[in-house]
């Protein structure tokens, strides 16, 4: 019961930060989007910054298992163009949770506080991206790290490009993007 208490608020404050923003975001906002009264979001969390660990955490956990279910449903050779188009149709489909992965990106740079969270996040991301290289390249070590990293930061540069400019086209920019990723792998679908 606690857990399904505390699993509300955070998705609360996934809608609420995403629409105003940390710093507008009011732990009032947040308990009138949960349906509780503010004080029993003190009840389950000490503070904002806490909530945001938590919804931190649930986004990462999140994309990991979007990335399994990718992996063990999709057969090895489409795999590469579904993980690429996975993030693709995130910015088409869900804009808000871009929308607070920035969020989240320039409160890390901000807080020390939470900018192990952010950096764990991050890793994460790039930690599937390299079992995706692994899977579909046999790709790993060094490279598959480094190349998972400019992947990662072509995922979220396109997004952000397409959030603030929406007659961007995402869909050639992903084009080209899995072209390069064929000419470094090699790979043949």
């Amino acid at each position: 019961m606690v857990q399904q208490k505390r699993d509300k608020v955070v998705e609360a404050a996934y809608k609420v930060m995403a629409e105003k923003g940390y710093e507008k975001a009011s732990i009032k906002d947040i308990a009138n989007e949960a349906g509780i009264t503010p004080g029993l979001i003190h009840y389950y969390f000490r503070n904002k910054e806490e909530i945001l660990t938590d919804l931190l955490l649930a986004s990462s956990q999140q994309y990991t298992q979007d990335m399994q279910r990718l992996q063990s449903s999709v057969p090895s050779q489409y795999l590469a163009k579904a993980a690429l188009n996975e993030p693709k149709e995130r910015v088409e489909g869900q804009p808000d949770w871009y929308k607070l992965r920035y969020e989240l990106f320039a409160l890390g740079l901000r807080n020390p506080q939470i900018s192990d969270s952010v950096n764990a996040l991050l890793e994460n991301a790039r930690t599937g991206i390299e079992k995706i290289l692994h899977k579909v390249a046999g790709s790993t070590g060094e490279e598959a790290a480094s190349v998972a990293a400019i992947m990662l930061a072509c995922f979220d540069g396109l997004a952000l490009q397409k959030l603030l400019n929406p007659e961007f086209d995402l869909d050639r920019a992903y084009l080209e993007l899995e072209k390069m990723v064929r000419t470094t792998y090699t790979m043949t679908e």
